[in-house]
């Protein structure tokens, strides 16, 4: 669905592990997409424009919100 619609790459990010990860796919020669990449640390990227996600920080806030709360 994504190459026919001219979707050339996209982003998988989890939040569900211990550590927030991304994966980047890219659309490869045969058509078929390709991982690229997969981190939990600073991810940054050129395309589709410049950019940069701050996994870890994602991590601290994903963590801080489901801790319980301290009286």
């Amino acid at each position: 669905m994504y190459e026919h619609a001219g979707i050339r790459s996209y982003w998988v990010v989890d939040p569900l592990q211990e550590r927030v990860t991304l994966t980047e796919y890219v659309l490869g020669a045969n058509r078929e997409y390709e991982q690229v990449a997969h981190t939990e640390d600073l991810f940054v990227t050129e395309h589709p424009w410049k950019v940069s996600v701050d996994l870890p920080a994602l991590t601290t806030r994903k963590n801080d919100l489901l801790a319980p709360e301290e009286e």
